[in-house]
């Protein structure tokens, strides 16, 4: 018995091996025709300022690798038509310019790009997703309407590729309404989205500000972490405008923000969340307000460190640590005072601005 299953396994693998060769030697094949059509020569055309003429252009030449290839049976099941939707979309991180321009050409002239927007309405969500994902690589925006609706779908992978396809093809323009549309963000969506928005640089900053009209505070907080990440003053205006009538959650990423962007313009409602309610809202708005390494707001800082919470007490002497020479007066003056809690945080901070500790009297006091 365990004979006949050892043979078995053999005849499958070598079934394997020889339909995987034969695939790769198909590959090869096609990719040597497609090659001959990606950098044929068109003469005098310019692709970006004649792109009309040089699509027109284009067509006999599409022709020429369809008979090379025998692509007369248009099923998808067709050996050879799948081997060249597979080795199209492996080149396509590897060309660029008019070389994309082709390719992008060639895979709506095969049926691909219609292809691919019917399957994101397949019943099984890995394909919808894998649909989304290639139709983002084919770089066509016939597919942004489809996109977009899949930016709905109950999946959250198909979410994700959704958005990163619309993002591929449409560029920066496109983040504010893929941000409008959605409802909800997953961890794994918000690190997706952001590293592919960050890329845009100072360029992402007004669709973010836009899509924080968004009604979801989900989608607010993320485009508030993103405007502090960039450090883009521009956003300051909105934040400071925002940050009264937003969600504790907003809140809290708004002043983390208010503190990373560094503007003097943050200082008032800074100083107002430094006497705000909520704990955790003292603690960022106190670091926030050591990011600014301003003296004016010394003195709230110092009656924090002095009367409030451990978890204040910390973030508000850190904070005093970088706020210049006021700040540091505050913090030899707390460390002299009765409370030990007080006098020890005082130290902690003290001892980590680099001020020397023969300034220190032994109790712990300042000298």
């Amino acid at each position: 018995m365990i004979a006949v299953g050892s043979v078995g396994l053999i005849v499958s693998k070598v079934r394997e091996s020889t339909v995987e060769s034969l695939r790769d030697s198909r590959d090869t094949n096609t990719r040597s025709a497609l090659n001959s059509f990606l950098f044929s020569e068109i003469l005098n055309v310019d692709s970006t300022e004649q792109r009309a003429l040089f699509l027109e252009r284009l067509i006999p030449k599409l022709i020429d690798l369809k008979i090379a290839l025998d692509l007369d049976d248009n099923s998808p099941r067709n050996v050879r038509r799948r081997s060249l939707k597979r080795v199209m979309l492996q080149l396509t991180s590897e060309v660029i310019g008019e070389t994309r321009v082709r390719l992008t050409t060639a895979f709506a002239y095969f049926g691909f790009v219609e292809e691919t927007i019917a399957l994101m309405k397949n019943n099984r969500w890995w394909i919808r997703a894998k649909s989304c994902k290639n139709a983002g690589l084919m770089l066509n925006e016939a597919a942004l309407p489809h996109l977009e609706q899949c930016l709905d779908d109950e999946n959250d992978d198909v979410r994700i590729e959704a958005a990163q396809a619309m993002i591929d093809i449409a560029g920066v323009e496109i983040v504010a309404p893929i941000l409008m549309r959605l409802k909800e963000m997953s961890l794994w969506m918000r690190v997706r989205l952001s590293k592919s928005i960050l890329v845009f640089g100072e360029h992402a900053v007004p669709p973010l500000i836009t899509a924080l009209r968004s009604e979801y505070p989900v989608i607010q907080g993320f485009c508030v972490e993103n405007l502090g990440i960039l450090g883009d003053v521009k956003a300051v205006p909105t934040l400071l405008e925002y940050i009264n009538y937003a969600v504790i959650d907003v809140k809290h990423k708004s002043l983390i923000a208010l503190g990373k962007l560094g503007d003097d313009r943050s200082i008032p409602i800074i100083k107002k969340f430094l006497s705000a309610e909520d704990e955790l809202l003292r603690v960022d708005a106190a670091k926030a307000a050591g990011n600014l390494s301003t003296p004016f707001l010394a003195y709230s800082l110092h009656w924090m460190l002095m009367k409030d919470t451990i978890s204040v007490k910390l973030a508000a002497a850190e904070a005093l640590s970088r706020t210049g020479e006021r700040g540091i007066q505050s913090l030899k003056y707390a460390a002299g005072i009765g409370d030990e809690q007080v006098r020890m945080v005082a130290i902690q901070f003290l001892h980590e601005a680099g001020v020397p500790a023969f300034e220190l009297r032994e109790d712990g006091g300042a000298v």
